[in-house]
């Protein structure tokens, strides 16, 4: 039986991908407007955020199967949920961290501490969504996949790229699937191709892009799918920690110094042997059969260009991280809603082709950044017996910002932020989850009132990743919230919906009746709870002026603030480096 380091069971599994066939029976020509490689879940954000724009896209998934792969879903990714629509779903779905039972190394059934591997923290009106859940990978894509075929698109498993070529004006992809044992090849062309097909992407490979870093080799892991045949699933269970040597079963996860890779993949008796683990006469595991396993290697890499004319990478396909942090499953989520809304709006000739390239200047920096903490992987093999990791911004993503991107607009800050200079260019910013500074994510706000039937609802609620939302913070019923509202009905038709907000007791002559009719205002919020104004930092002086004060922040359809702007020029300043 192999020493193994480390044990850690749990009830979420991997599948590999699915066997390539080898016949060739036809060839047909079909054409669609935007292809999308993918390989998991991440990119179906990407495909939900571009029909939500009213676009349409083909997925081909070359897995002929559902999986579960990482199951840790961030705080930043359940706002992107609650933005998208499908929070509901996600959150019913999923569950809490589970506890972690740690075992003592001398005998294996003797529980010696119970405890959370995560902290958890305690929402807030601004981050009402502060710890992250687990959430299977086969339960994620079903509820993806559901809200997809709301728009009448499907995802088609079983079919992968094989290669393509792009021209000036289109890409020209040959995808092959399975049909009876047998292969067809289609001809797809498609005026964009999206590449989230995975660390060994077949799109990063055609493009001819370096995937520059570094592949770990120290670290002796060795991953699989096992099934269960019984046993508790209301904690994960560990046995042994990375930096120590002891014996122990064959699971699910294998890591330590100890482990020999090979030799455990090269037997399938000792990597697959039914095997159980009892306490006080209960058995606590029955294993059955080994469905796969495969040794894993940590990579840590990164492309330094996600756009090559016609063609995009994302996910996996531009960069590997680090197992630990869930950030690399998240990242790509990001980067899915980073370039959705922008290509949505240059294929229907919104906007013009060179804000596709601020897809790279966007998430480029994040990404080095985000490989560059490699302390959250070297803590997991360093931390002795069990113990609690201390979680940061880093880890929840709610800091990450785009502060240098030519897109982002800000005039005169009114409320001065606390923040070093060199802050400003951090990628992850601890200050940047709730500065809501342009490029910083918007917070959220609950407890606001709609004056057109006194409902209640959130900023999370009212935004969209399918337009740009205005957020008009003012003191007054003034001339100066109208004068926006003008700049704003200039921009292309259903790209950006316009929204009043006022303090609890603002005098106001718009009525919910002027509301409803279509007025100036797609809404008019009053922050009955002071969460909005207090969550964007805006105090106004001079409640006694006629005229009102009046902040501007822009939020883009990917939840970032776009601009921060004290007037209708500042506005418009926005919009001319976003449309056309």
């Amino acid at each position: 039986m192999a020493r193994i380091s480390s044990l850690n069971i749990n009830t979420r599994s991997t599948h590999p991908p699915a066997p390539k066939l080898k016949i060739k029976l036809k060839s047909s020509m079909s054409n669609t407007p935007i292809l999308v490689v993918c390989w998991f879940r991440t990119v179906w954000s990407r495909h939900c955020a571009l029909l939500a724009q009213e676009w349409h896209s083909c997925s081909y998934n070359r897995e002929g199967r559902l999986g579960e792969r990482g199951a840790g879903v961030s705080p930043r990714s359940l706002e992107l949920h609650e933005i998208l629509g499908t929070f509901p779903d996600v959150i019913s779905a999923g569950k809490p961290l589970l506890l972690t039972k740690e075992y003592d190394p001398a005998d294996g059934t003797k529980v010696v501490k119970t405890f959370l591997m995560v902290s958890t923290l305690e929402p807030t009106p601004q981050i009402p969504y502060i710890n992250p859940i687990m959430l299977g990978q086969n339960h994620h894509e079903r509820i993806l996949r559901e809200h997809l075929e709301k728009f009448g698109t499907k995802v088609e498993y079983g079919s992968e790229l094989r290669s393509f070529k792009q021209f000036d004006d289109h890409v020209l992809a040959e995808i092959v699937r399975q049909q009876d044992g047998k292969e067809i090849v289609e001809q797809v062309k498609a005026p964009w191709l999206i590449g989230m097909d995975g660390a060994h992407s077949v799109v990063r490979k055609t493009l001819g892009l370096e995937f520059l870093g570094e592949t770990r080799e120290g670290f002796n892991i060795v991953i699989g799918d096992i099934r269960i045949k019984s046993g508790r699933r209301e904690f994960w269970e560990r046995w042994g920690n990375p930096r120590e040597q002891y014996e122990d079963v064959v699971s699910f996860l294998l890591a330590g110094v100890a482990i020999d890779p090979q030799a455990v993949l090269a037997s399938r008796e000792r990597s697959s042997k039914k095997s159980t683990k009892s306490m006080e006469g209960e058995i606590l595991f029955v294993f059955g059969d080994l469905i796969w396993s495969s040794r894993y290697r940590p990579n840590i890499r990164m492309v330094k260009q996600l756009r090559v004319g016609r063609v995009f990478v994302g996910g996996d396909a531009a960069h590997c991280h680090s197992p630990v942090g869930g950030q690399g499953l998240n990242s790509s989520i990001q980067d899915s809603f980073n370039l959705g809304w922008k290509l949505a709006l240059v294929q229907k000739g919104l906007s013009p082709s060179s804000l596709l390239n601020t897809y790279a200047e966007e998430r480029l920096p994040v990404i080095a950044e985000m490989l560059d903490k490699t302390e959250l992987f070297n803590q997991a093999f360093k931390t002795g017996g069990g113990s609690e990791v201390k979680r940061g911004g880093d880890m929840t993503q709610l800091g990450v910002n785009y502060r240098w991107s030519s897109i982002v607009f800000e005039e005169n800050p009114e409320v001065p932020i606390e923040a070093p200079v060199e802050d400003e260019v951090h990628a992850y910013s601890k200050k940047s989850e709730t500065a809501a500074r342009a490029a910083d994510r918007a917070p959220g706000a609950p407890g606001l009132v709609d004056l057109s039937d006194n409902s209640v609802t959130s900023l999370f609620k009212v935004f969209s990743p399918s337009r740009h939302t205005v957020l008009i913070f003012s003191s007054a019923n003034s001339e100066v919230p109208r004068s926006i509202c003008d700049i704003t009905k200039h921009q292309p038709q259903n790209t950006v919906h316009p929204i009043l907000i006022l303090p609890k007791g603002a005098a106001t002559a718009i009525t919910a009746a002027t509301v409803r009719q279509g007025g100036s205002f797609g809404q008019v919020l009053i922050d009955a709870e002071g969460h909005a104004f207090a969550g964007y930092h805006i105090q106004f002086e001079a409640a006694s002026d006629s005229e009102g004060v009046t902040v501007v922040v822009v939020v883009r359809p990917d939840g970032v603030i776009g601009a921060r702007v004290r007037g209708a020029s500042g506005v418009e300043q926005y919009f001319k480096r976003v449309f056309a």
